[in-house]
């Protein structure tokens, strides 16, 4: 398995000039997703902006179709299991052991909340299926939404780059959502709501697995990575601090 600089596997998931946004992230989530929830509960029609934004990307044959079909399998279980051991085993190469808790709680749970929760609670059907949030999109979302946390805090990598990742993950999750909404398989608020899910549980999961770890022995903060990562006392026994 590939070794990077040590600071890089004991850095924080969120740097603290991150902390506050990344909440808010979270937040905007959870409330998107309760004030959808709530307007579309029970509910089988499409809104207004529904159908408006259904209407541009609708596709029924060529090429346009056979790409929205690739990005919607891309939330079918098989990739999506395949996905989430390929994250953990970068997440715990590139972030050491906070990036593996991410990647093993962070998606999986948001993936739950959106199938076993929400779903059934909200009961907005389309096709007689369940469908806000979106699960198809809730499990890519927040597989993006997991690997951009771990992109934007990898000190290794210059920090333009990891911003150009972080947004083609967004992007991605985009792709995703739209292809729904293109195949007729979900209204675009569904879509919106799993991105929402994504968002909310993942970034929770995230300062979370932050807050737990800085609490145990021996996993203080001592130093910043050079562009203000926070950087983390590892095992005892380990100074992995650097100059300020």
């Amino acid at each position: 398995m590939p070794q990077w600089p040590v600071h890089a596997r004991h850095t924080r998931l969120v740097a603290r000039r991150l902390r506050l946004p990344m909440a808010g992230l979270a937040l905007l989530g959870a409330v998107v997703v309760t004030g959808l929830g709530l307007y579309f509960s029970g509910d089988t029609r499409a809104g207004h902006t529904d159908r408006a934004v259904a209407g541009l990307v609708r596709v029924h044959r060529g090429v346009a179709r056979t790409v929205e079909l690739g990005f919607a399998d891309l939330g079918n279980p098989l990739p999506v299991a395949a996905a989430l051991l390929l994250l953990a085993a970068v997440a715990f190469a590139a972030r050491g052991p906070r990036g593996l808790a991410l990647a093993l709680l962070g998606p999986p749970l948001a993936m739950v909340t959106t199938s076993l929760v929400l779903k059934p609670l909200i009961d907005r059907t389309r096709g007689g299926e369940l469908a806000f949030p979106s699960g198809h999109t809730t499990a890519v979302a927040s597989m993006s939404v997991a690997a951009g946390t771990l992109l934007l805090g990898w000190v290794v990598v210059p920090r333009v780059l990891r911003w150009a990742g972080a947004v083609l993950l967004a992007l991605l999750a985009v792709a995703v959502g739209l292809s729904m909404v293109g195949l007729g398989a979900h209204y675009p608020t569904d879509t919106v709501g799993g991105t929402g899910v994504a968002l909310a549980v993942v970034l929770v999961v995230a300062l979370a697995v932050d807050a737990i770890a800085d609490r145990r022995p021996g996993q203080r903060i001592r130093g910043r990575a050079p562009d203000g990562a926070d950087i983390a006392r590892g095992r005892p026994g380990t100074d992995v601090s650097v100059e300020q």
